[in-house]
């Protein structure tokens, strides 16, 4: 077989490259293997790579190589077709894009790998046809932010098998994110036997190994050390790694007068004739995808003390065989755990001849087996998936006046509107284990009943292909909206709305429904001068009582809460007029925000305002206020000096507007022009 891995770069440092050249380096003794890399940013990679593995850089950023494409104008473009949300977005471009696609196109690989997020979306739209497409996931679901996981969804869906490096992510990737089309499982990272001998339990050094990073929490070891010093002052502790946190724990570690116990190494690489220099590892992180340092370490002959976080540790650590497993953030649990190690010599070097063994199944012809195993396996579902390539459904969407919404396939001249037992699913995007399924019928229509009720949120829509399950975005050629524009004509059971629309830019069919007990409606939104005036009426299971008040909610991680009083107009009907001074008086940032809220009884809770029975999706986009300019306010009790500082020059303004958020809720903004 010929194998390609598609990764950011492969001239750099870091874990996920290690693992990708272990993996390869094994493939390669049975199979062509390449490495397709993104990035070539240097012109000598960091780590060794085997002279059987191609490697093909596609986009030269070295500064001092001639062929350098900084400046390329498609380099200067932002990608499209690498994810929005992906951290990595701003590097890609659609240089990045063109040289990908290109390089699939003339491709023979019959497994593709992508290693990153956004590298996975690549395969999944510019691998060859079929190939045996595989993402990788080298972080966990968690780690990545809402706005991600929405955009890999499709993309994972047209994968063959998604590959976390834990049982522990498999399980929350297949109980949060359904993917009946895609093999959801678990293989973990590789290492290999190190070049030195495996350390026997003895010496009085404790290792540590990692980015000095945050999320490593390095201050929690340190103070744990403390601890072990107090009782063994023969005993060091040895850092290595680099990272933005040095200063900080160089502060710490010199605050608590252990600069003669704990020493902050600096990188190093190879890190194995490290780790054999000590007798007990330590890892105190707060999360760990896999925890690569643990097996080193382990395959090196120490016994490990590690924080139990997800996922890693707990599926590397046999508890009280090979290492210990301690509580997150628990420096006082870390110092008992290895003084219950530096105290018993003998159950040291048991639990160090336990690690060896026990890492072994962690050896790269191990990993690699299940790999091999795998792409078996897949071979037949990709030739299956091939022919579910050419099915690209297109479709027209109604929403009807009682809330029904229809979707009718578009014919082509496969006859997709017939696909017997095609399937219309509907997938939340901020929860995808919320879905609702309904039939095609023969003429390719599916009607979504106006009494099922959607979750608030942004809903897609997809085609299930059968046999293989496989999920396919379905692409909107018309939607019809005109229901959803009476939808305020509502039954006083509270708002519920589904507007479907066409995504700008993509042209996918997708829904965006609101759903709320009690809902305040926003109307008109007046600026004079500067004051706003706020009107609307109440819609749902609730009754005013007395005056309404309005409720401004700082947005943010500073709390705090404005009430400006109001008037009732008519039944449900509310308005108010409010001086935009005192949200500036309280202004805290250049870009402060403000949420408004409707309190409609002295007793119940607010409820936000907002506009959301109609048919517009985005109302940031269409109801655009005027703004307010007000001079700043300068903070009391400045100086005298500060003050003849500021004489003569133009007065600081700050600018505040109404305006709507992406939820349609109604929302203040107060920032510096």
């Amino acid at each position: 077989m010929k194998i390609s891995f598609l990764i950011h770069t492969v001239y750099g440092i870091g874990g996920t490259i290690k693992t990708t050249l272990n993996l390869a380096e094994e493939l390669a003794d049975r199979h062509e293997v390449e490495i397709v890399s993104v990035f070539r940013h240097r012109e000598i990679p960091l780590f060794r790579i085997d002279p059987r593995i191609t490697v093909v850089p596609l986009v030269d950023t070295d500064p001092g190589s001639a062929a350098n494409e900084l400046k390329h104008p498609l380099h200067l473009q932002p990608a499209q077709y690498f994810p929005a949300a992906e951290a990595r977005f701003k590097e890609y471009s659609k240089l990045c894009d063109t040289r990908v696609r290109a390089h699939y196109a003339a491709s023979d690989a019959d497994v593709v790998i992508g290693t990153r997020p956004g590298l996975v979306a690549y395969v999944a739209q510019f691998a060859p046809v079929g190939a045996v497409l595989i993402g990788q996931e080298h972080m966990t679901h968690n780690h990545h932010k809402q706005a991600l996981r929405s955009e890999l969804y499709e993309h994972l869906a047209a994968l063959d098998a998604f590959v976390t490096v834990s049982e522990g992510d498999a399980a929350v990737y297949r109980e949060k994110m359904p993917l009946p089309g895609t093999r959801v499982l678990s293989i973990p990272n590789s290492v290999p036997e190190p070049p030195v001998t495996p350390a026997d339990g003895s010496g009085t050094t404790v290792v540590a190994a990692g980015r000095l990073a945050a999320e490593k929490q390095y201050h929690v070891l340190i103070d744990a050390f403390a601890g072990v010093v107090a009782e063994h002052p023969d005993w060091t502790l040895r850092i290595y790694g680099g990272g933005s946190e040095r200063p900080k724990l160089r502060e710490r570690i010199d605050a608590g007068g252990l600069h003669n116990s704990v020493h902050l190494m600096g990188p190093q690489s190879p890190i194995e004739p490290e780790w054999a220099k000590g007798a007990i590892a330590v890892s105190t992180s707060r999360h760990e995808s896999f925890g690569m340092t643990l097996v080193e370490a382990m395959r090196c002959g120490l016994p490990v003390v590690s924080t139990d976080c997800d996922y890693g540790p707990r599926e590397i650590i046999e508890d009280g065989v090979d290492g210990l497993l301690v509580p997150v953030g628990d420096s006082q649990a870390v110092t008992a755990a290895l003084l219950t190690l530096i105290e018993d010599e003998p159950r040291r070097r048991r639990m160090s001849a336990a690690a060896v063994e026990n890492s072994r199944r962690f050896d790269p012809g191990q990993v690699t087996k299940q790999y091999e195993d795998l792409f078996t396996e897949l071979r037949e579902q990709a030739a299956s998936r091939a022919g579910d390539a050419q099915f690209q459904p297109e479709a027209d969407c109604v929403v009807g006046a009682a809330g029904e919404l229809t979707v009718s396939l578009v014919p082509t001249r496969s006859g997709t509107a017939g696909h017997e037992g095609l399937r219309l699913l509907c997938s939340r995007t901020e929860d995808r284990a919320d879905e609702r399924s309904y039939p095609f019928d023969a003429q390719g229509v599916a009607t979504v009943p106006a009494d099922e009720r959607f979750a608030e949120g942004v809903w897609d829509f997809f085609a299930v292909v059968p046999q293989s399950g496989r999920r396919v975005r379905i692409t909107a050629r018309s939607v019809d909206q005109r229901g959803a524009m009476r939808v305020a004509a509502h039954d006083g059971r509270g708002v519920h709305n589904r507007v479907a629309y066409k995504v700008k830019g993509k042209g996918f069919l997708s829904l965006r429904s609101w759903n709320r007990p009690v809902h305040a409606e926003a109307g008109d939104i007046t600026v004079d001068g500067t004051r706003v005036t706020v009107s609307g009426v109440l819609v749902g299971k609730a009754t005013p009582v007395g005056e309404p008040v309005l409720v401004l909610r700082r947005r943010g991680s500073t709390q705090e809460e404005m009430t400006f009083p109001g008037s009732r107009q008519g039944t449900d009907g509310f308005r108010f007029t409010f001086s935009c001074a005192t949200p500036v008086a309280r202004q805290l940032t250049r870009n402060d925000y403000w949420d408004l809220y409707l309190r409609y009884a002295p007793e119940a809770p607010p409820v936000k305002i907002g506009r959301v029975l109609d048919d517009v999706i985005d109302k940031k986009a269409v109801y655009a206020y005027p703004a307010a300019v007000l001079p700043k306010k300068r903070p009391w009790g400045v100086l005298r000096k500060a003050a003849r500082k500021f004489r003569g020059r133009p007065q600081q303004r700050v600018r505040v507007r109404p305006y709507y958020t992406v939820s349609n809720d109604l929302a203040l903004t107060v920032a510096d022009v």
